[in-house]
């Protein structure tokens, strides 16, 4: 078995869609990321895409290949590091029974990792949309807490989402670490629910 066979054995197309910020919605549409699109005309299934606006089509290599522009062996190289799939498995052995608590520990942090996502991404937005609608209207107007909070922190905050969506694993690691034991994560989604500043 090559390295395409084994990702696409092991990895669905909506568990990398999520893995790299496209956000799979009620009938499994998303916003295509191939095209300018305001509605939801990306079909994802778990063994290919279709969109629907731009013709765009494939399967999950070909989806992480479009979505990072590389070569579609570089995608398949990606999504066994960023999933731990080892591209040299055969498949031909004897496959050795999983340790119960690694694959815990594996679902545990995939969780903490998808949460990270989408709160930092949560956060993003709540911060762009300060950025804009609280921004001073003249030279002489004081600035709003909230502008203020957005000019301090969408940068930092963009670069999270973007590490956490598309980062080498090891990267991902620290920041997810770093974001829940610190309590940062915490304090995030207490912000976005209306409680005290990050």
């Amino acid at each position: 078995m090559n390295i395409y066979e084994n990702v696409k054995r092991n990895i669905s197309l909506r568990e990398a869609a999520l893995r790299y910020g496209v956000e799979v919605g009620r009938g499994n549409m998303a916003i295509c990321p191939f095209h300018n699109d305001h509605h939801p005309s990306l079909f994802v299934a778990d063994d290919h895409y279709h969109c629907f606006a731009c013709g765009e089509h494939g399967d999950v290599i070909d989806f992480v290949a479009k979505l990072f522009d590389c070569r579609p062996y570089e995608a398949a190289q990606r999504l066994a590091a960023d999933f731990g799939i080892d591209p040299n498995d055969t498949g031909q052995a004897s496959p050795t029974p999983a340790n119960p608590s690694k694959l815990i520990e594996a679902q545990r942090f995939r969780e903490q990792e998808r949460q990270c996502f989408s709160v930092c991404m949560d956060y993003v937005r709540l911060l762009t949309r300060y950025k804009t609608e609280d921004a001073p209207r003249a030279a002489e107007d004081a600035p709003d807490d909230r502008f203020l909070e957005a000019c301090r922190y969408l940068e930092q905050y963009e670069y999270y989402t973007e590490a956490l969506a598309a980062g080498i694993g090891d990267e991902r690691t620290q920041l997810v670490t770093y974001l829940t034991d610190s309590g940062i994560l915490a304090g995030l989604q207490k912000r976005l629910r209306g409680g005290a500043s990050a």
